[in-house]
């Protein structure tokens, strides 16, 4: 027999989903202890207990959804997730493989409201591993996560994780979830179905929690939809491409990346659509939904360089809250210095309170933050504050824009802005159709001295007629703003 070659069957395995397999496939692995494959041929190989992988250049394989792993232990009161997982992945191993396998917890799921971690079984649980491939693996029912990735130790990092091609489903938590983790993809992924109808709490396609902090993300090409909390989340991150994901159906986000950990973040590219609803499916505190979620929720706890953002060419369709809050686009704008570029995004939704929002909750104090939203075109049937609330920015630039809002509660304009940080605004061809406003600038307050010392403001059309310009010299001081009026009749 190939020593580097272990076919469970050849151990004792009945692969007949009535019969015990454990033992069998652990002592497959016993065989290798060099490093090599176990093999699952098609059938239903029932595991009773958690089994841990102790050795480097290990591959487990099958020939898909038929090499089918069943995992009937009953989580008991005194475990945790290294003792209940289906597969526990020793600290240090590397060379790590698992391919065309289909895994399936039937124990207890904790589904109601307020349970949302009481599972401690994963399909897949890593410690500090490296170099792990995972492609085209189905898996579903575990009462934690299909795949999860965590140190405990802030020092200490996985590196170079590959989650490929997967068809993870109806967890409880998440399809992946990740930590102290260095370089890690996750891409052409099925993340579905995650969490539980009663419970908000949790539900992610993938997500990276808040308790470590992941580095150098690629999250791409998925199909992230009707997770019952979010498709992609990054409660903390430094360094993530979020590029070309299809999320539908979600029920409070479509991509978040709040965390006062996240950081240095690209959107680009997703598909997000299929949250319109009249109202949403669980109790209070659930009362908002969001299309695209970045920043720091609180007071940030990373450098200051870190905080870029760039949400661009993105599609945000079919959205909408006729009963609670709803934003295509907001920011929990927590922090001193950085860049946020908002450019060439599509929206079409129904009734939303801002297209854009800067949600401030950390006072007063000075900001350098550069603000471009550039390029967007929107189509909002109800909006019930200002399309663009944006206080706190230092330099902004509104340009090339084209916005529609059949229905606006605010009539004195539908951007709105704060003097304090303020140092320079441009506005420029932007074109808006909002038949409600009453005022002569889609721009509130424009007349204010403390605006008008700071602002470039040419070539806008509101409701089909050319706004009234405002030039200044470049770097002119306040107080000394060159005005030319356009004749607008």
């Amino acid at each position: 027999m190939n020593s580097s070659f272990a076919d469970v069957k050849q151990f004792g395995a009945a692969g007949d989903g009535a019969g015990d397999d454990t033992e069998s496939v652990q002592l497959a692995l016993a065989s290798i202890p060099d490093g090599g494959t176990v093999y699952f041929p098609p059938g239903t190989y029932r595991i009773t207990r958690s089994i841990e992988i102790l050795s480097d250049k290990v591959c487990l394989c099958g020939q898909g959804s038929g090499s089918h792993l069943l995992y009937t232990y009953e989580q008991q009161e005194s475990d945790t997730p290294l003792t209940a997982s289906l597969f526990v992945f020793r600290a240090g191993i590397r060379y790590v493989t698992i391919r065309d396998l289909r895994l399936e917890y039937t124990g207890s799921f904790y589904p109601e409201y307020g349970q949302s971690y009481l599972g401690k079984v994963d399909g897949l649980r890593f410690r500090q591993c490296f170099d792990v491939s995972i492609e085209n693996i189905e898996a579903s029912g575990f009462n934690a996560s299909a795949i999860t990735v965590t140190t405990g130790d802030a020092s200490q990092y996985a590196k170079r994780f590959k989650v490929y091609k997967c068809y993870l489903h109806h967890n409880r938590v998440a399809g992946v979830l990740f930590g102290n983790v260095e370089r890690i993809s996750i891409m052409d992924c099925d993340l579905e179905y995650q969490g539980s109808q009663p419970d908000g709490g949790t539900g992610y396609g993938c997500a990276g929690f808040s308790s470590e902090l992941p580095r150098d993300i690629q999250i791409m090409g998925n199909r992230a939809c009707f997770n019952y909390r979010k498709g992609i989340d990054l409660h903390a991150g430094i360094g993530a491409i979020i590029e070309g994901n299809i999320c539908h159906g979600n029920r409070l986000y479509g991509i978040y990346t709040e965390g006062t950990k996240t950081g240095n973040v690209i959107i680009r590219g997703n598909l997000i659509s299929g949250m319109k609803v009249d109202r949403l499916d669980i109790p209070d505190p659930y009362t908002w939904i969001s299309g695209i979620d970045f920043g720091p929720y609180s007071a940030a706890l990373l450098p200051e360089e870190y905080h870029n953002y760039l949400i661009e060419g993105n599609e945000i369709i079919d959205f909408g809250l006729n009963h609670g809050s709803a934003y295509p686009i907001r920011c929990y704008f927590n922090f001193k210095r950085g860049m946020i570029q908002i450019k060439n995004n599509k929206m079409a939704a129904g009734r939303i309170t801002h297209l854009i929002h800067l949600h401030n909750s950390s006072g007063t104090e000075r900001r350098e933050v550069q603000l471009d939203i550039s390029g967007n075109q929107a189509f909002i049937r109800q909006a019930t504050g200002y399309c663009f609330n944006l206080p706190m920015c230092s330099q902004l630039n509104i340009h090339g824009n084209q916005i529609t809002i059949e229905q606006s509660a605010k009539r004195e304009g539908i951007i709105a802005l704060s003097e304090e940080c303020l140092e320079s605004v441009t506005m420029t061809n932007n074109h808006y159709t909002v038949p409600d406003l009453s005022a002569a600038s889609a721009l509130k307050d424009w007349t204010e001295p403390w605006l008008q010392d700071k602002m470039y403001k040419a070539g806008n059309f509101l409701n089909g007629r050319l706004e009234e310009s405002h030039l200044r010299y470049p770097g002119a001081g306040t107080g000394s703003p060159y005005r030319q009026v356009c004749d607008t009749s």
